[in-house]
């Protein structure tokens, strides 16, 4: 029976309803994030712990449980086990990258217990000073503060014991739940990072003449927002974010921050202040014999941008030459150059002066060879992990003689604007020019495996 002209208009509307409100549910599922379930929401296991068959001997020997203590590698490798940095092979004893990989996992350390002992009570006193049921983002899920103390406790207790290495391998499987990072990708690319040691001045001198900034904290400045007809339209901002919308250049070249009383420091080398920023903390050791840390206190509105990377794509250095080293050694033969390829980085860093260690952003002291950085958008602050990579073995003048396999166990205990994504990690080396030497020719393939308590 064919429908009036009111009824038409009647279904009508009705299917405009039935669309919007499809729409509108639509919109609120997709924008919405999901909340935990206190403690049950877990994140899901991207792989599943390793099988006894699987965790057998690899016929390697083990780092620890040797006499009752964790044990070190040799000093000295083998004269037939040196490689170039861009060798794929560990060493001649060693099998090559992919074979390494190929191995069971097991879970050797090539650090003494203490260090990992360290970092896990530094970051327990940061968690517990925060609310317990407090989530942080793993993965696609959730973990609470709750779950990462008891995982860092139990594991503090774990190896208290000194079992011998099948048992310790045994009740590892057997307590926690092993979840592999990187996403989609096999591995993750693991890049190095070190607190460095300079010589500064607290006043600026014809020789220290390279400022490092505090974040501004006077009150608002008012602000042209716009005009209109004869006047014009002013808003108050604060001088924080102000400081946050200038560029590098507009910094260092045209001096936006001078004159107003926000250094703290004066430094002697502008690539110093450069690599301080990119390292976001250092020790400042003054002229009258005083030592001070430059922390991390606030950064501009501007994404880092690698400068080794944009000197590649020029051609003025190789691959090879990109690291730290390589790119201060570039700047050294051609400082002309310096303020052509720094200002390209408009990232600029605000810093403040303490004391005590490097602090991570997960708000305890970081330790060398034992800390480690990542996405805090994706991994917590504060998790335990288990990491497969290769180091390089320097000789008496910080140059790499070789390269070595090494295991162990680290704490997710800082970020870094550099590092995001799931496949992207960063090793804290230490403090001083050795570590920077090593930290500045990392950049490994690796694997990375985090520990939950079940």
């Amino acid at each position: 029976m064919p429908l009036s002209s009111n009824d038409l208009k009647i279904h009508s509307i009705i299917k405009w309803i039935v669309i919007l409100e499809a729409f509108f549910l639509t919109a609120s599922c997709t924008t919405i994030r999901p909340q935990p379930d206190r403690e049950r929401e877990r994140p899901p296991l991207y792989s599943k712990a390793p099988s006894q068959q699987e965790n057998a001997n690899s016929g390697r020997d083990a780092y620890w449980y040797r006499s009752k203590q964790w044990s070190t590698p040799e000093k000295n490798p083998p004269e037939n086990t040196q490689e170039t940095p861009s060798s794929s092979a560990i060493d001649a004893d060693e099998p090559g990258v992919e074979e390494f990989f190929d191995q069971p996992l097991v879970f050797n350390d090539d650090l003494p217990a203490d260090s990992l002992k360290l970092a896990i009570r530094n970051q327990l006193s940061a968690l517990k000073i925060q609310d317990v049921n407090k989530t942080q983002r793993f993965a696609s899920g959730y973990v609470t503060h709750r779950r990462l103390i008891d995982t860092l406790e139990s594991f503090l207790d774990l190896i208290a014991q000194n079992l011998p290495e099948e048992t310790f391998r045994e009740r590892i499987q057997q307590d926690y739940v092993l979840i592999k990072a990187g996403g989609d990708k096999d591995k993750v690319l693991v890049t190095g990072y070190y607190t460095p040691i300079m010589p500064a001045s607290r006043m600026r001198t014809e020789e220290y003449r390279f400022p490092l900034y505090r974040l501004p904290e006077e009150p608002p400045h008012l602000q042209v927002v716009g005009y209109h007809g004869e006047e014009n339209w002013t808003a108050a901002q604060s001088a924080d974010r102000l400081a946050r919308q200038l560029t590098r250049k507009q910094i260092d070249d045209e001096g936006a921050l001078e004159n107003r009383g926000l250094e703290i420091a004066w430094l002697r080398d502008d690539l110093d202040r450069f690599f301080l920023h990119i390292q976001g903390s250092g020790i400042l050791q003054f002229r009258d014999g005083s030592v001070s840390k430059a922390r991390f206190a606030g950064a501009n509105d501007y994404n880092y941008k690698g400068i080794g990377r944009l000197m590649i794509d020029d051609g003025v250095i190789e691959v090879a030459q990109g690291s730290m080293q390589g790119i201060k050694q570039y700047f050294k033969d051609h400082p002309q150059d310096i303020p052509k390829y720094l200002h390209q980085n408009d990232r600029y860093i605000f810093f403040a002066l303490s004391e005590g260690g490097p602090m991570g952003s997960g708000g305890s002291e970081v330790v060398g060879g034992r800390s480690i950085a990542t996405d805090k958008g994706i991994y917590p602050a504060g998790g335990l992990a288990f990491i497969r990579s290769r180091k390089p073995i320097l000789n008496e003048s910080n140059e790499i003689k070789s390269w070595e396999a090494f295991t162990r166990f680290v704490v997710d205990q800082d970020t870094g604007s550099a590092i995001r994504g799931p496949a992207r990690a960063d090793l804290y080396f230490g403090i001083g020019d050795q570590a920077g030497a090593k930290a500045g020719r990392f950049h490994e393939r690796s694997e990375i495996y985090y520990l939950l308590k079940k």
